[in-house]
Parts: structure tokens; C-alpha cells; sequence
């Protein structure tokens, strides 16, 4: 059966056909192209050309000089200067021009320019294609803008940046790092390794820890110093995130430093004022401790003769009167004298809480076994008192702070715990003092303190202060129905102690330690 074959296509359908293609093609590239005549100077423009220019088809098609009046003023020579090399040196061109439109609007583009030469090898026509790129060029100018900005705000933010290789090797480090140095970049950068950038003290810590970062990959907050070129020091903060390979392998650091000096600065001016804090504290204690000393000893001195005599004179009274009158007034006499001896105890009793002699003359150990023993008579507690791990001699200042931080235990004990007994414990060592006092009572919840319902615990914080001011630690354990416990410790190596020679704090105590 014959097959039917269709008639060949048309040239100039097929011609028409792909003139449609290319004005399509153009019209999504956003492209056109023109042809120029080296002779006349006419050109010729696409459809897509009038567009791009926002040229009307009807002012028909500009020549060379009108077409150039669209560059912007960079752009006209550059323009010029492209067209007439393609046409002395038969090379094709390409550049990027800027364009005001009618429309006031400034767009680029991007023109290519290729010579045509005659069979004499010379130029005779140039033609070319022109294409809108201002969304590229808007693009790249955007990201030219941004990069800038990341750029600048890595080379002068508040803070230095540097990035190391795995051999600690200083590969990149931004302008305020330098600045704080005062090296230059070319000195730093492939020249010195980080540890160098530190003083001396820190250049050991800094190793140490450089090691073990390149294993975690996490540094955070490292207080080390910087060293100037001018050997000054600068105090920062140090933290570094590690850039790792898919491996796992250590690649490159990402460090940033914050000048640390404002904090340091404070910390110094927080440490002198409680230095002069304590020191005053330390003074006032011992103000009150001379004036309570002084007040005992004036009671005891102005008063105890007198009532000594007056007890004398009471019993040469009773000697002298005669029998039957002595039978009728002794009662009297005997109210007498009991009053007397009662104010004497007394008496004897506030000299004691005042400032115990004993204190001053015998030391902390017979000061506390003198009050146990009175305590114990006052309240029937029975007070025991171990000090077979006491060796040292202690400072007038700590022993008084030690009596008075254990009569504030005792008497805490007596308003509040209903115990049976209490236990002193003070121990030494080479490097620490310990007290401890610890009842059997009642105990509390030390968080329900200061509640609503509950005993304020101003003698837990008259002994917290006391300790606290001469440089110790205080520490209160307690629970209901297991008694309560109180410890105060000191480092011998600061404080009081650092004051006093090693060879002066050990003194055996044991003659006067025991149990009350």
C-alpha cells in the first residue's frame, strides 16, 4: 500500500519558524542582538534590543553614537573603547556597561562584541548580542554588601578572633586582637603559635588545655593573659569551638577573647573592701572583747572586796552580840548572808560571761571547762568536752572567738533544744581547725529558719558572723528528734594563722584537755 508523503516544509515558514525560537529565547533571556556596519555606521536591532533600551520600534533604530548616549557616563568611553578595538584588531569583546533608561531607571548589561571580517581579512561589520544581567549584578552587589559587613564585623568587633591549626599555628586573627597586641598582622599570622600570645604564668595552662580541646572540641570561658608586644599584660576570657573533618580529626580552632580587665578590676576592688571589711570586723570584735574584759574586771574589783567584807563584818557582828540577842536576830543574820552569797555567785556569774580570767591567763581550753562546768550546774545538761586531737596554741583573738561562739552554742541550747547532753569536739591538724557542738535535742529543719512561727536563729547568725568575719567557715547541721550540730573550721594557711609562725601553733594543750 502506497505510503503517503508529506509535502517538504516551506523555507521561509521554516525561516519564520525559528526567527520565533530565537525572539522567544531572547525574550526569556532577557537578550537581544544588533549588527553594525564599520562603513555607514548603521546598525541594526532585534525586537528584544528595543525592549531592553525602552525603545520605541517607531524611532526606528538608533546608529552607534545615538545608541551610546544610553550608557551611563563610565560606561559611554568603556563602550567606545570596545567597539573600535574589535574593529582594529578583529577580536571579539566583552564587557558590562551601566544603563540610564528613558524611564529614569538604571539597569546593566552585559554585551558581547564579534567582528565580521571580508575575504581581504578586514573588518567589515561588528555584530553582537546585549543581555540584561541587573538582577545579577543587584545580587552580587548584595552579597559584596553583606560580606563586607561580616568582614567588618569580624575585623572590628568587640572582641578578638583568631583560628589556629592543629599545631597551634596562628592561621587568622582579626584587627582587634592586633590592636590589643600591637603586632601586626604579618607578624602573627603563620609566624606565632597561640601560646606565645600569652604570659608566661598562662603559656603552661594554655598547653594543657590545648591539648584536651583538640580531643572534645569545646572550650568555654578560660581565665588566661594576654602579653603585648610592649610586655603589659591584658586579662580575657578565652572560649574556642574545633572545625573537625569528617573523620573526626581536628582541623582548625574558632576562638574569640573579651577583655576581662573591668571584671578583674572589680574583683580586686570586691577583695579590698572585704579585706577592710573583715579587718574592721576583726577590730570591733576585739574593741568589744577589751571592753567586756575591762567592765568584768572593774565589777570584780570594785565589788567582790566589799562584799568579802561585808561578810566579815556580818560574822564579827554575830560573834559580838550577846546570846539572847543573837538567838532573837540570827535568822535575820542568816537571810543575810544568804543574800550576800547569792550576789557574790552572782556577780561572779556575769564576770564570768563577760570575759572568764581564765581565758586570759589559762587559755580557750580551761575557759571552756570552767563555763561547762557552771553551764551544767545552771541547766543540769552534761557537757563533754574532747580535745584529744587539740596540739596547736591559738591566737588571742580566735580563742576568744571560739569561747564566745560556744557559749552562744550552749546557751542556744539550753532556751532551745531540750538536750541531755552537748559534746565539744576541737581538733587541729596541719592545715585545718576544727570545733564542733553538738546536742542530743530536738533539732529543727534549718529551711523552715526565719519562717512565720519559728525562732528567728539570731544566735545561728551572731556564730556564723563571728566565724565568718575572722576568716573561717560555719556550718549547721540539724534534724528533728537527731539534735543539732555546729562546726567551725579555719585553714591555717590563711587568715589569722598565715599571721602566726608554724613553729608558735603547736603547743601541747593536753594538760588542760579532758572532759568536763
Amino acid at each position: 500500500m502506497p505510503r503517503e508523503i508529506p509535502d517538504p516544509p516551506n523555507a521561509e515558514e521554516v525561516l519564520r519558524a525559528s526567527e520565533a525560537r530565537l525572539h522567544e529565547a531572547q525574550a526569556v533571556g532577557r537578550m537581544g542582538d544588533w549588527e553594525l556596519d564599520r562603513d555607514t555606521g548603521a546598525m541594526s536591532w532585534s525586537p528584544q534590543l528595543f525592549r531592553l533600551f525602552e525603545r520605541s520600534s517607531a524611532q526606528g533604530t538608533p546608529d552607534l553614537n545615538e545608541a551610546l548616549g544610553y550608557y551611563s557616563l563610565e560606561s559611554v568611553e568603556h563602550t567606545r573603547a570596545a567597539f573600535w578595538e574589535a574593529i582594529d584588531t578583529g577580536t571579539r569583546c566583552e564587557l558590562e556597561q551601566s544603563v540610564l533608561l528613558p524611564s529614569g531607571a538604571q539597569r546593566f548589561h552585559a554585551t558581547t562584541i564579534v567582528p565580521v571580517k571580508n575575504h581581504l581579512g578586514h573588518v567589515c561589520k561588528l555584530y553582537g548580542t546585549t543581555q540584561d544581567i541587573t538582577e545579577r549584578k543587584l545580587a552580587e552587589q548584595e552579597l559584596r554588601r553583606k560580606t563586607f559587613e561580616i568582614e567588618d564585623l569580624y575585623q572590628n568587633a568587640p572582641c578578638g578572633y583568631y583560628s589556629l591549626d592543629a599545631d597551634g599555628m596562628i592561621i587568622r586573627v582579626n584587627d582587634t586582637l592586633l590592636r590589643w597586641l600591637g603586632y601586626g598582622r604579618e607578624e602573627i599570622v603563620g609566624n606565632m603559635r597561640a601560646f606565645e600570645l600569652f604570659s608566661p604564668a598562662s603559656r603552661a595552662l594554655f598547653g594543657q588545655v590545648f591539648r584536651t580541646f583538640k580531643r572534645t572540641g569545646v572550650l568555654r570561658n578560660m581565665d588566661i593573659e594576654l602579653l603585648r608586644k610592649n610586655d603589659s599584660s591584658m586579662p580575657v576570657l578565652l572560649s574556642s569551638t574545633a572545625i573537625l573533618d569528617a573523620q573526626g580529626r581536628f582541623v582548625a580552632s574558632r576562638t574569640v577573647l573579651s577583655d576581662n580587665s573591668d571584671r578583674k578590676r572589680l574583683e580586686l576592688e570586691r577583695a579590698a573592701h572585704a579585706t577592710r571589711l573583715a579587718e574592721l570586723s576583726r577590730h570591733m570584735v576585739d574593741v568589744q572583747e577589751n571592753e567586756r574584759r575591762k567592765f568584768a574586771a572593774e565589777l570584780h574589783d570594785h565589788t567582790s572586796p566589799n562584799l568579802a567584807a561585808l561578810q566579815l563584818t556580818l560574822a564579827n557582828l554575830a560573834r559580838a552580840l550577846p546570846a539572847p540577842v543573837l538567838t532573837e536576830l540570827e535568822p535575820l543574820l542568816d537571810d543575810a548572808q544568804a543574800l550576800l552569797l547569792d550576789t557574790t555567785t552572782g556577780i561572779r556569774d556575769v564576770c564570768t560571761n563577760l570575759r572568764p580570767a581564765t581565758l586570759d591567763y589559762a587559755g580557750l581550753i580551761p575557759a571552756v571547762q570552767d563555763y561547762a562546768q557552771q553551764f551544767g550546774l545552771r541547766t543540769g545538761i552534761a557537757v563533754h568536752l574532747d580535745t584529744t586531737h587539740f596540739t596547736m596554741q591559738l591566737p588571742s583573738n580566735v580563742q576568744s572567738l571560739l569561747f564566745r561562739i560556744t557559749q552562744e552554742a550552749l546557751t542556744n541550747c539550753a532556751k532551745h533544744a531540750r538536750a541531755q547532753n552537748v559534746r565539744i569536739h576541737l581538733e587541729n591538724c596541719d592545715s585545718r581547725l576544727l570545733m564542733a557542738v553538738a546536742d542530743d535535742g530536738i533539732g529543727f529543719d534549718p529551711h523552715q529558719l526565719g519562717e512565720s512561727g519559728t525562732a528567728p536563729g539570731l544566735g545561728l547568725i551572731t556564730m556564723k558572723e563571728r566565724a565568718e568575719f575572722a576568716g573561717g567557715r560555719f556550718a549547721l547541721k540539724s534534724d528533728p528528734q537527731r539534735g543539732t550540730e555546729i562546726r567551725v573550721s579555719f585553714d591555717l594557711q590563711a587568715g589569722e594563722f598565715r599571721k602566726q609562725p608554724r613553729g608558735a601553733r603547736i603547743s601541747a594543750n593536753h594538760a588542760s584537755a579532758g572532759s568536763a
